[in-house]
């Protein structure tokens, strides 16, 4: 990471209140907006945690296409994989332990990391990916998002894989991570980058914009910015190998597309593709930062 970035301050002491965003466009009827202050870009939930999570995050999500996946469960063995690869990277700084998933699904990511040593469990507020999970793959998954989970235990590792942008409450959660952590623990945090020159060439156009499933968008230094205000500290950053099903990439473009007859040519592959077509993601819009609790208390 550069230097510039690494030295960041925190700098709104609430994302969402901090008095001085403004109005960049409208996206599906919803304000994205933007702090002049912090850089932080951010759309303001309609709805409750409940009503958001119900109508955002139903079995539609995994398996209805658009945002979200056509079926999330053809892409197990993509992010168990995915997993793995990120539990290598972090046990290059520490012996495997204690791991919370936050925003978990299934449990892929969870599984991948527990084939490397790491013990622990997911949280998620889906009832369907939760039931599969304990089920199917035997893992201790809990019905909750971060907001409302408790917990006596301290975890080594929390990890957020493309959750951070869909979390309703993001001041509430970060300091909910900082309380569920082990001094000297660590938090991985996948993210899509707003600040990317893809994204900055799509514009409102960006696959990303697409709320209200999600409402935070972040590049480095906001997310940086963001995680100095709960006492972290980041110590490692990079761009991921990442795979995902032709399935699901083309259910991505059928659903941004405005032409009606590219839109059915692209539908009817999406039907047709086996469910093992893969390819990998280019990173060019994707990073994640490992974050360290600092024991000295708060930036």
């Amino acid at each position: 990471m550069k230097n510039s970035i690494l030295n960041s301050t925190k700098e709104c002491d609430n994302v969402l209140e901090c008095g001085s965003g403004r109005i960049l466009f409208y996206k599906d009827t919803f304000a994205i907006q933007e702090c002049k202050k912090c850089g932080h870009r951010y759309t303001l939930p309609r709805d409750t945690i409940k009503g958001h999570i119900r109508s955002n995050y139903s079995t539609d999500y995994f398996f209805g296409g658009k945002t979200g996946y056509p079926n999330y469960l053809l892409e197990k063995e993509l992010l168990i994989r995915h997993g793995i690869r990120y539990a290598k990277i972090i046990n290059y700084s520490m012996s495997p332990g204690k791991l919370l998933d936050i925003g978990c699904a299934a449990g892929f990511h969870l599984k991948g990391f527990m084939e490397m040593g790491w013990q622990g469990m997911g949280i998620e507020p889906n009832d369907e990916m939760v039931n599969y999970g304990n089920q199917e793959l035997s893992l201790n998954i809990r019905n909750s998002t971060l907001e409302n989970f408790e917990s006596d235990e301290k975890f080594n590792l929390i990890i957020l894989i493309q959750v951070i942008g869909h979390i309703y409450d993001i001041d509430k959660s970060i300091s909910k991570l900082e309380q569920l952590l082990e001094d000297d623990g660590l938090v991985l945090v996948e993210s899509w980058d707003m600040d990317s020159i893809y994204a900055r060439l799509m514009g409102k156009n960006w696959h990303e914009y697409s709320p209200p499933s999600v409402i935070h968008w972040f590049s480095k230094k906001t997310l940086i910015n963001l995680f100095l205000k709960y006492g972290f500290v980041p110590v490692k950053a990079g761009r991921p190998i990442k795979k995902i099903s032709l399935k699901h990439v083309l259910s991505l473009l059928s659903d941004k597309i405005a032409s009606k007859s590219i839109h059915k040519i692209l539908k009817f592959f999406e039907y047709k593709l086996p469910g093992k077509g893969n390819m990998i993601y280019p990173p060019i819009d994707l990073f994640w930062i490992i974050f360290k609790k600092n024991n000295n208390g708060q930036n």
